[in-house]
């Protein structure tokens, strides 16, 4: 299990967070099989169930989606991206959010499994509202078991390319890619903005009193150990 064992719904829930940087220990076939077995318990419209997945840990492809990652990551932030110490300078939410996506981009190689998450083209009118639910379950399935996950697009850059090194059929819409692994780094606590700032009672802007009278740091201390 990695970190001793389920830590339970809602202590998950609290305590997870992107974690992008892993040792290189390969994950054994049963926790793979764990995550896939939980990410296909989430709603799918219609039970379409058309949530495809691709398990990409041969070195060699690992290697070109972080060409990619790089190609992405040089388009996305070209500043930082030449001149890497300028992170230091940036407020510390940004500076170690942006740190541990520049680390990915620079060791993606090194992640013992990158996920491509699937979808049938035009099976719903949402793209993907049917394929996400899944995905969140995998991600809340690798913090219980102990594992690192994040979505991670910037290899996308590869476009027909990157379709072609998965075998992707043209059925199929690519909607995310999701490295995974044994964490360098600790899960949560996260930081949100108070509960009472984003939901609103019957219509927008009209205040949740209940809301308004709880602590902005939320009920997380009550599932955290």
């Amino acid at each position: 299990m990695g970190d001793g064992g389920d830590p339970g719904l809602f202590a998950t829930i609290y305590s997870m967070r992107a974690l992008r940087r892993f040792r290189p220990d390969p994950i054994p076939e049963e926790t793979l099989f764990q995550l896939f077995d939980a990410a296909i318990r989430a709603p799918s419209g219609q039970n379409a169930q058309d949530w495809r997945f691709v398990v990409v840990t041969e070195a060699a492809a690992k290697a070109r989606l972080q060409g990619w990652a790089e190609e992405g990551w040089r388009r996305y932030q070209p500043e930082l991206a030449a001149h890497p110490e300028r992170i230091d300078a940036l407020p510390r939410p940004q500076r170690l959010t942006l740190r541990s996506v520049a680390h990915l981009v620079a060791h993606l190689h090194e992640a013992p499994a990158v996920i491509a998450v699937l979808g049938l083209k035009g099976r719903h009118s949402t793209p993907g509202g049917s394929t996400f639910p899944a995905v969140q379950n995998l991600l809340l399935a690798a913090r219980a078991l102990g594992l690192g996950a994040s979505v991670f697009n910037l290899p996308m850059r590869g476009g027909d390319e990157l379709r072609e090194l998965l075998a992707i059929p043209d059925t199929n819409d690519l909607y995310c890619l999701i490295p995974v692994g044994w964490p360098l780094d600790r899960p949560g606590p996260v930081r949100r903005k108070p509960v009472k700032a984003v939901v609103y009672r019957e219509r927008f802007g009209e205040r949740w009193p209940f809301a308004e009278s709880q602590p902005d740091e939320g009920w997380g201390a009550r599932w955290r150990a």
